[in-house]
């Protein structure tokens, strides 16, 4: 399991902020069950009281193959830094790779999968702990105010294990500290693996892109439910690809239903699905125009300041 990550900030088993879930000891799959719904009982009932300053840090986007993760992932960062925010950008979907196009780089970041950690790359991999200005190129791509790294894509028939790309993801993230005015975007492999290996474990915020249908409303509550096992405590819905208000009220309806919060729905739908298709980067400023509520919505909840 490697290093324990206690989800409600206890430093060790019995101190003040210990709320005797027994996370820490469990060694069953029973064990870990019980432990995780102790822990959302707790979130349930402590919410108003910890969410009087919650603050944005690390977010996680998660959510069905297709609905729209990395497209959310590159008008949100493009949004922030209209706002003022830089975004160091974790891509660890193994699979997709066209996300450093839709930030309008000019080619990806060589894998952090294939750096030799006792080489001279490792000289500045090891830092403890991990900031964005120690990532240095080819590993880093930098565009404006974003930063992306990868943690790698499998190529080749018998390339590679995606859950050992997937361990190697939650290492960096639980050791990567936002620089000031710096937010972290983790762009995740579909479904809910991942938060069945809790890679999500050190992030404080998880979006979820939800599109018109059911299997995507279906899994957007079940990544809430899975959310809450790891101790994070703010998830939200924005909708995508959505049609006409028919659509937009029936979704909104069903993840009310779950107990699903929504955040917001991305605008310029027909402009954003023409530069997907043509395999073009999104302007900062048309980033905004789509998704600028949406990351003022996200900061204002946080009592976070911006520019604009």
């Amino acid at each position: 399991m490697g290093l324990f990550h206690c989800p409600v900030g206890a430093v060790m088993k019995g101190d003040e902020e210990c709320i005797n879930c027994e996370l820490c000891s469990a060694s069953t799959k029973e064990e870990r069950i019980r432990s995780t719904q102790i822990i959302r009982e707790w979130l349930q009932e402590t919410e108003k009281e910890r969410n009087k300053n919650i603050t944005i840090f690390k977010i996680a986007i998660c959510g069905k193959g297709g609905s729209g993760k990395s497209t959310l992932t590159a008008l949100l960062a493009g949004a922030l830094e209209q706002l003022g925010y830089a975004t160091f950008i974790i891509d660890s979907d193994s699979s997709n790779g066209g996300l450093w196009k839709k930030l309008g780089m000019d080619g990806p970041p060589k894998p952090l999968s294939q750096i030799d950690e006792k080489g001279v790359d490792g000289d500045w991999f090891n830092r403890s702990p991990m900031i964005s200005t120690n990532f240095v190129e080819p590993y880093v791509k930098n565009q404006g105010l974003k930063s992306l790294v990868s943690i790698g894509k499998i190529e080749d028939p018998l390339e590679g294990d995606a859950r050992e790309m997937g361990d190697y993801a939650k290492e960096i993230i639980r050791h990567m500290v936002p620089l000031d005015k710096e937010i972290i975007l983790v762009d995740q492999e579909a479904g809910v693996e991942s938060f069945g290996r809790g890679i999500e474990i050190l992030c404080d915020t998880v979006l979820i892109p939800v599109e018109p249908s059911d299997e995507s409303m279906e899994l957007a509550g079940k990544i809430k439910y899975m959310a809450g096992g790891l101790g994070i405590c703010r998830v939200r819905a924005v909708l995508n690809k959505v049609e006409d208000e028919e659509q937009e009220e029936y979704l909104q309806e069903a993840l009310s239903q779950m107990d699903v919060r929504f955040l917001g729905t991305l605008s310029n739908q027909k402009e954003v699905r023409l530069r997907n298709m043509r395999g073009q980067g999104f302007s900062s400023e048309f980033c905004y125009e789509t998704a600028g509520t949406l990351a003022r919505m996200m900061l204002d909840e946080a009592q976070m300041k911006y520019k604009k």
